[in-house]
């Protein structure tokens, strides 16, 4: 059975469920999100307990632009029951579970949606595109791809990755079995810290050690004061894009932090803990952090893996040894193309909303009413 459709979704991550949640509710607009997996699932392998969202729940999949539509957190936790439980925790950011459990439930809830549908061939006949699914065949003439980031690891750490050397990011991470395991953490961003925090507790059994490298001299915060929150605006982004490349670079270098820093509040709780461990308990588990160090190099000696460090203070080349290395090194980005807003969840309901007026051809949606930023370059 063949289908024609205005838009067709290529993956159901974050952004494609928010595309797919506002568009539902365009009347005369047909649209289709073919997902391979058999749920809605947002890096599961990292989804701890304590693992928080770095944004305001206010910047779900729909509110920005559409604050009545009946697919936001808000209307979540109506459903839910538990809307008055949630005001009274006072907060203003979720943990990541929630986040992801909301984006389940406004999955089931959506009639566009299609899980267990991998896409299996797409071709454009100069006219529209055609999809060949699991299930069957449809036409469009408007394509999304949102299959997910790409892991990035460095091409001399490509070829050892396995069971015991595996990026965060990977189900590896989150079969790994750490007890009794020399570990090695390479990345001091926010991956890195929740990687190092749950091991030391024992996520995945007790380790015998755990070496933490961060290529920063420090284990920086994230920024989140007011002005810089300006980077994350529609009309901050837009601006940013008339920029040339080499102004693009320059801008996005200077604002790393903004993005890529540790969550104050789980610097907090990391110090809290080593302070126990050490000053209290007196456990026994053998940690280090070293910061101004960039790996430059990684081998493998029998079971043993060896970690070569620039270590950027010294001037000096060090060893670090592990059975096990996780690497915490991030994912590839278009910041330097679209600036650091690109891959945060903070402005995907005002992309969604974009690409939605530029299909219908008309300002379907408000995205570019907003208030101009007080940050000008």
């Amino acid at each position: 059975m063949t289908h024609n459709y205005d838009l067709i979704g290529i993956g159901i991550g974050p952004f494609n469920l928010s595309l797919a949640a506002l568009s539902a509710g365009v009347a005369g607009l047909s649209t289709r999100f073919f997902e391979q997996k058999k749920q809605f699932e947002w890096h599961s392998e990292l989804v701890f307990r304590d693992a928080c969202m770095q944004t305001t729940f206010l910047k779900d999949l729909v509110t920005p632009v559409d604050p009545t539509s009946p697919y936001s957190f808000l209307n979540y936790l109506v459903q839910k029951k538990r809307f008055y439980a949630f005001l009274n925790t006072n907060r203003k950011t979720i943990t990541r579970a929630e986040f992801e459990d909301y984006c389940r439930w406004t999955s089931g809830e959506l009639p566009n949606t299609q899980f267990s549908s991998g896409v299996r061939e797409i071709t454009h006949d100069g006219k529209q595109f055609r999809v060949r699914t699991d299930n069957g065949e449809s036409f469009t003439t408007s394509l999304c791809v949102g299959t997910g980031l790409v892991q990035h690891i460095p091409e001399f750490a490509r070829d050892h990755i396995g069971v015991n050397c595996f990026h965060a990011k990977s189900n590896d991470c989150r079969n790994a079995d750490l007890k009794g395991k020399r570990v090695v953490i390479v990345g001091g961003g926010q991956t890195g810290a929740e990687i190092f925090l749950n091991a030391l507790r024992g996520q995945w059994g007790e380790a015998k050690s755990i070496r933490w490298i961060s290529r920063r001299l420090n284990l920086e915060s994230l920024d989140e004061s007011t002005f810089v929150n300006d980077y994350f605006t529609p009309d901050y982004v837009n601006r940013f894009a008339s920029l040339n490349q080499i102004q693009k670079d320059q801008i996005v270098a200077q604002q790393k932090l903004s993005s890529d820093g540790i969550t104050p509040t789980y610097l907090e709780e990391i110090y809290r803990e080593l302070y126990l461990r050490t000053q209290v308990d007196a456990q026994s588990t053998d940690f280090e952090i070293v910061t101004g160090r960039e790996m430059v190099k990684l081998d493998k000696h029998g079971d043993e893996f060896d970690i070569t460090v620039r270590n950027d203070v010294r001037g000096e080349v060090e060893h670090y040894y592990g059975e096990v290395t996780i690497l915490a090194t991030g994912v590839n980005f278009g910041r330097h193309s679209h600036g650091i807003a690109e891959p945060q969840i903070s402005l995907m309901a005002w992309r969604s909303a974009t690409i939605l007026n530029d299909i219908l051809k008309r300002d379907h949606f408000s995205a570019k009413d907003s208030s101009p930023a007080f940050i000008r370059h």
